[in-house]
């Protein structure tokens, strides 16, 4: 009876342990939960970030850093496990293509207003990198909490790993377009001072967000068997895990109208700035959602 009990009590303990620690090393060294790297990599790219901030008052380093984390988070969680190694592949591949875009656009525009008031003083640059840390450890959940599931994990090639394949390939189609789409729109002189409406833009205010959304909601169902799996003491409640998982599509989706809004960036203010007297531009922004597609901008962008 007294060992029993003393079982139940030494339970958590144990669990918080093993979600420390994989493997155990020589002379009975650990090697840390993906969940720890992960938050090892996004605290260095971005105290480095805050750092060269500070030290320069110059941003055009913030998507390299803060985005481009994502890779080396990706490539240090991969795992053996064929799922785990999916994930981790459209994890990096998704980040050097998006830093890669931004820093290549910062470069050819030689500026970047999107963060002008944000980063002006230390306080405003602590506050941005702070979040950037966490925004980064946060959207990766769905990959690392899957990573760091001990034990043998579901086989791959289930109905979720083919659903969530379909939806991060076509995020990342999505997103990538949008991009793309903006980009050449931008720099045909034709167009100078007019807002984008062209392609999916016609169906979103913002459609490379609602592509990335897309993305991590496919990387999530594709971890699904895994999160969902009863692998041992770790996974007493499988479902928590992949509700914890889920705060990261939930997250990006509050970040997202929260920036579209203008609640949290000055992405409206400039927009009113260069096109609010444009009747055009302000028929657009009432009748075009700011994220997710309607059937009613959908089918102005197929007609």
């Amino acid at each position: 009876m007294l060992r029993r009990r003393a079982a139940k009590l030494a339970s958590p303990l144990l669990t918080w342990q093993r979600s420390r620690a994989v493997a155990s090393g020589p002379g009975g060294s650990t090697v840390p939960s993906p969940l720890v790297t992960s938050a090892k990599i996004f605290g260095a790219a971005n105290l480095l970030g805050l750092g060269v901030s500070l030290a320069t008052g110059s941003h055009y380093h913030l998507d390299l850093l803060g985005t481009g984390a994502f890779t080396l988070a990706a490539i240090a969680t991969a795992g053996t496990d064929p799922r785990q190694m999916v994930s981790a592949a459209a994890v990096g591949i998704w980040s050097f293509k998006l830093a890669a875009f931004l820093v290549y656009r910062v470069c050819q525009t030689t500026h970047d207003a999107r963060l002008d008031d944000t980063l002006a003083s230390a306080s405003g640059a602590v506050g941005f990198w702070t979040v950037s840390c966490l925004w980064g450890w946060l959207v990766s959940l769905p990959h690392t909490i899957a990573a760091a599931t001990p034990g043998a994990r579901p086989s791959f090639g289930r109905a979720t790993d083919r659903a969530g394949l379909l939806l991060l390939v076509l995020g990342l189609a999505v997103e990538s377009l949008a991009d793309w789409q903006k980009w050449s729109f931008k720099q045909n002189e034709a167009n100078r001072g007019r807002f984008c409406d062209a392609g999916l833009w016609q169906a979103s205010q913002h459609p490379n967000w609602c592509g990335n959304l897309m993305l991590w909601t496919g990387i999530l169902v594709l971890n699904a068997q895994t999160l969902l799996s009863d692998l041992g003491p770790v996974r007493r409640r499988p479902a928590a895990a992949f509700l914890a998982a889920a705060c990261s599509p939930l997250f990006m989706l509050a970040l997202f109208y929260g920036q579209a809004s203008g609640a949290m960036t000055n992405t409206v203010e400039l927009a009113e700035r260069r096109y609010g007297a444009d009747p055009a531009f302000r028929e657009y922004v009432s009748s075009t959602p700011l994220i997710m597609p309607t059937p009613q901008s959908l089918a102005r962008l197929l007609g």
